[in-house]
């Protein structure tokens, strides 16, 4: 402070607040002079374009400047507005008190412009795409995996992508940072996972474990998700995988981003992270400039909400007994018990019994056409230990659920926000609950005592792959399940893993709160289940079984087989 104090560098500080204010006001007017004025801050060539330097017959333009410096001038503008914003409204609240809402009392009316956001030209083409590839608004993401920042924007998104079901789409572009350690590895496994069909469910988990992420999470991830580890593995190593990494982080720097997370609103630049409502504002100009309602739900909406209804459980007399999963879906084939009949081997599109056809074939189970809607049925195995563990139903709870998961002890006392949602693999969870009784040992009496109870901490869980998927540590105090507490009389974390719904765990790590969610999902199956048509599914009733069956044995290396 001494020498900022020094009389010579008084007349610069003075300067500053000018400098400054000079800036902001450039950002908001033309930066070409007013018709007949004269320009003082520089000269101009015959298009017009403010020069202001040269370098021998070379000119440089003002235009050329502002054009390298766009994001830059947003971001003061921004701050500007906010600055304006927030006294704005200090200003009403000291003239209209909220209080003072009498029937006789004018209403405020809003008119500070927000400032419009530079638009950029993204080519989003060849990118894996979340929500209707045929969007009018699409949203580029540049972001890493290890910044909690980050994390927070990819449930954002998730929220975007169930209100504006059918009118957006969200493309990930890769942009780890430097101080990230496993940022650009995380990356290179996510289009691994993308390779292998479930880029979405591999990103949620790589963001709800943003915290933690090291770099034997990757494989851990993928193992949970049932892809298959060697092929994984070896994509880890191959270099194009980087290579498409470097080239995204290289677009971010020309482009004059330095800080994630950044998401432009077809092509609208917007620095964040920000809040739901803050990108909805975007995406509402653009489906405006573009013809459409924001109001009105899209007319496949259904088709790309994340939470719509899942396919229930038949209640027909059928078992299914076994499943060839190909490489080729025409190729697979289901064996199944009709009644008391001997079991049946039927492929994709094949006549089941009166009024029901086998639509789908998947490692667990099949889907089946009954009458004008779907139905599932399950593999149920001869152990008497199975476990069935549904897939996650995403359809929202009810506001007195969600408000006992989310205010436990009233508005008073909320809970942290979750910090991601991780997806569990539908077969691996099955496999790891088989050992139920030994995971509950975990579970030891903790200090804490709760209605008359002791929570429970984990212990002994270092080499455990079910703890360690979950994102657990030793020593995490597990405090709710839902709405639910968690103690030595209860606990709760069972039947919500195989409750076939989205599963809110609270816990504590070193005297602080911490929250995740769950969902179970079969790999690929919410991202890929309307993939198939109709015509593919008459063609399959036109090959017959003992085709499908010929072509399925010829092709036993390319299958997968479950009984």
């Amino acid at each position: 402070m001494d020498a900022l104090n020094n009389q010579h560098y008084r007349p610069a500080l003075q300067l500053l607040p000018i400098l400054f204010a000079a800036l902001l006001s450039a950002c908001s007017l033309d930066t070409r002079d007013e018709p007949g004025s004269t320009s003082t801050a520089g000269q101009e060539n015959q298009a017009g374009l403010q020069i202001v330097a040269r370098i021998g017959n070379s000119a440089i333009t003002l235009q050329e400047v502002d054009q390298k410096i766009r994001l830059e001038r947003y971001d003061l503008a921004l701050a500007e507005y906010q600055l304006r914003f927030n006294t704005l409204k200090s200003m009403i609240d000291a003239r209209h008190p909220s209080q003072a809402a009498a029937a006789d009392t004018p209403a405020v009316e809003w008119l500070l412009p927000h400032p419009q956001p530079p638009r950029l030209s993204l080519d989003t083409s060849g990118r894996p795409l979340r929500g209707n590839p045929n969007a009018p608004v699409t949203l580029a993401v540049f972001c890493s995996y290890q910044s909690v920042h980050c994390a927070a924007t990819n449930l954002v998104l998730r929220e975007l992508l169930e209100r504006y079901a059918g009118w957006i789409a969200v493309v990930p572009f890769d942009f780890p940072m430097h101080y990230h350690r496993e940022g650009a590895q995380a990356a290179i496994a996510a289009h691994c996972a993308n390779q292998q069909g479930a880029p979405w469910a591999y990103a949620d988990g790589l963001y709800a474990k943003a915290k933690t992420l090291e770099v034997t999470t990757f494989g851990q991830l993928a193992s949970q998700l049932g892809l298959a580890q060697d092929a994984f593995n070896q994509c880890l190593d191959e270099p194009e995988r980087s290579d498409r990494v470097t080239a995204d982080t290289a677009l971010a720097r020309s482009l004059g981003l330095q800080s994630v997370p950044v998401v432009f609103v077809n092509g609208l630049y917007t620095k964040g992270p920000r809040t739901p409502e803050h990108y909805a504002m975007w995406i509402d100009q653009e489906l405006q400039r573009l013809g459409h309602d924001p109001a009105s739900a899209h007319k496949d909406a259904a088709r790309w909400r994340l939470s719509g209804e899942q396919i229930a459980e038949t209640d027909l007399p059928l078992q299914l007994s076994g499943t060839s999963v190909s490489s080729q879906p025409e190729h697979s084939t289901a064996l199944i018990r009709v009644r008391d009949a001997a079991a049946g081997r039927f492929s994709t599109g094949a006549p089941v019994m009166s009024g029901v056809t086998l639509k789908q074939i998947h490692e667990r189970h099949v889907i089946l056409q009954v009458n004008d809607h779907l139905q599932r049925l399950t593999l149920r195995g001869q152990d008497g230990n199975y476990v069935r563990v549904p897939m996650t139903n995403n359809t929202p709870r009810d506001e007195a659920t969600l408000r006992r998961i989310e205010q436990p002890d009233g508005e008073s006392r909320k809970l942290i926000p979750p910090s991601g949602v991780l997806p569990l693999g539908q077969a691996w969870l099955e496999k790891q609950l088989q050992n139920r009784a030994e995971l509950e040992r975990k579970f030891v009496a903790a200090d804490h005592v709760v209605d008359g109870h002791n929570l429970l901490r984990l212990e002994g869980i270092e080499n455990s792959e079910f703890f360690t998927a979950l994102g657990f540590e030793e020593g995490d105090v597990v405090v709710r399940v839902n709405d639910t507490w968690v103690h030595s009389g209860q606990n709760q974390l069972w039947d919500a893993l195989t409750s076939g719904e989205v599963v809110d765990v609270t816990y504590m790590r070193n005297g602080l709160p911490e929250r995740v969610q769950y969902v179970v999902q079969e790999e690929s199956y919410f991202e890929q289940q309307d993939s198939g048509n109709e015509g593919s599914d008459e063609e399959s009733n036109g090959e017959g079984n003992g085709d499908s069956d010929q072509e399925s044995d010829d092709k036993a290396d390319e299958d997968k087989e479950s009984e």
